[in-house]
Order: structure tokens, then C-alpha cells, then sequence
């Protein structure tokens, strides 16, 4: 068990942090206008820094180790893959919206993925021009059974 835990754990660890900004502009939520730039209500798909995790790879990586759970579905149906996760990061850091947008559909890979990310807590906010923005960030989830 433990050596399938490592295993899991070491593709984890090294595919968590790799991102996919496939999108070039940026989307916009519903813009408003009361007084507040049609700019800062901004969602921004691909931005000049990414929004990460506080602490950075390291801090990231600790955080996988101490909340990743393997479901127990999933190991014993040997169900594994990659899970990408998409989520809102608005300026100030928090994180909404988070969906599994792929990966296995059975054995609660998803479930977990979205799961750990709503445990992370406030993140780094992206920055565009210089300035903080919210922006749409993709964290891919690898789940490995060894044999």
C-alpha cells in the first residue's frame, strides 16, 4: 500500500503544477457598470503570471502530500488517470467555481480532484500589466495505481 501511495504520490507531485492556457483573449463576466471599469470585472483566461499556489511548488507539493486521498473505489476497481481541474482565482485569491472538466468519470477521481482543490485555501492571484486580476486557472491531477 505504501509503495503504491509513493508511486501515486511521485506522479502527482510532478504533473500537479503544469498548467493549460489553450485560450488566447480573455472572457468576461457579466460587466458592470455602476461606477466600476468594465476592466476590473475581468475574467482572464491567459495572463503575463499565472496565479499559483501560495509558497509555490514546494508549498504545493506539501499541501498534495498532507490532502490527497486515493479513493478507495478507484483502487480497488484499478481505476486511474489524469483529472483536470478549472477554477475561478479572483484578485484578491479566493478560489470558486471549481469543476472537474476531465478525466475518469468513475471511481471518484473527480470528485477527489475537486475535493483537494477546494481545500487549498486562497491562492497568488494572477497578474496582467502589472496589476492583480481574476483569471481562470486548469491544474491537472494525476491518479496512479503501481503495479
Amino acid at each position: 500500500m505504501k509503495l503504491i501511495f509513493s508511486a501515486i504520490l511521485l506522479m502527482l507531485l510532478l504533473k500537479s503544477n503544469a498548467q493549460d492556457s489553450s485560450k488566447h483573449l480573455l472572457e468576461s463576466d457579466t460587466l458592470k457598470t455602476s461606477g466600476v471599469s468594465q476592466m476590473d470585472d475581468v475574467t482572464y483566461t491567459k495572463v503575463e503570471v499565472e496565479a499559483e499556489f501560495p509558497g509555490g511548488k514546494p508549498a504545493w507539493n506539501k499541501f498534495l502530500v498532507k490532502t490527497f486521498r486515493y479513493p478507495e473505489e478507484a483502487q480497488n476497481n484499478e481505476i486511474h488517470g489524469d483529472v483536470v481541474v478549472q477554477f475561478t482565482v479572483d484578485k484578491e485569491g479566493n478560489i470558486s467555481n471549481i469543476q472537474a472538466i476531465s478525466g475518469p468519470k468513475k471511481g471518484g477521481l473527480r470528485e477527489e480532484a475537486v475535493r483537494v482543490i477546494s481545500l487549498s485555501g486562497k491562492w497568488v492571484p494572477a497578474m496582467q500589466n502589472g496589476k492583480q486580476v481574476k483569471s481562470i486557472k486548469l491544474v491537472p491531477l494525476s491518479f496512479r495505481i503501481a503495479h
